[in-house]
């Protein structure tokens, strides 16, 4: 996403400050908290006990991680969701002859009618995750999010539920 964002936003100017912090402050400190915890065998807060001014990288390291693992998590459920709704005949997001499927629909693939003039085309796939999956149709913007999607609520928590079931007696046996 931050490429994405620097292209949107300027280009390459933001590139530069980006990976020489990322060669010379991020990835040393990265290396050095995995080879003091390796050597150590501790945790990322618990290794800084070496040098308590240093303390909050292991807090900011577990923080970030908790906030990262949210994300992944999302797009995890969102994978198990569309799983799910592969198994069915037909694909539903392979056409647009469905009743979430809006005038701007055009499937590029199987249409026999020429490609309308509007800027505002959606695929078939594009309008199914809008409209089925994430259903923000029926939200007005940030400020009314609607109610959680039972669906989607039960993909993260299968997703959280194989996490689980993977990490509880530790990494070593998740290998």
């Amino acid at each position: 996403r931050f490429p994405f964002l620097c292209y949107r936003n300027g280009g390459g100017a933001f590139l530069l400050p980006y990976f020489l912090i990322t060669m010379f402050g991020a990835l040393p400190l990265f290396f050095m908290e995995l080879v003091l915890g390796q050597y150590n065998r501790q945790g990322p807060i618990t290794v800084w006990k070496v040098c308590p001014l240093f303390r909050g990288v292991g807090y900011c390291a577990v923080l970030v991680a908790y906030f990262v693992s949210f994300y992944y998590n999302v797009i995890i459920a969102w994978s198990i969701y569309f799983v799910y709704a592969s198994f069915s005949y037909e694909l539903p997001w392979t056409s647009c002859n469905h009743t979430w499927n809006t005038d701007n629909c055009w499937d590029g693939l199987t249409s026999e009618e020429p490609r309308p003039n509007s800027s505002s085309l959606m695929s078939p796939s594009e309008e199914y995750f809008n409209y089925v999956v994430l259903q923000m149709d029926k939200s007005g913007g940030f400020d009314d999010l609607g109610p959680p999607q039972p669906g989607l609520v039960l993909c993260g928590l299968i997703t959280y539920i194989i996490l689980y079931l993977s990490l509880f007696k530790g990494v070593k046996s998740s290998g």
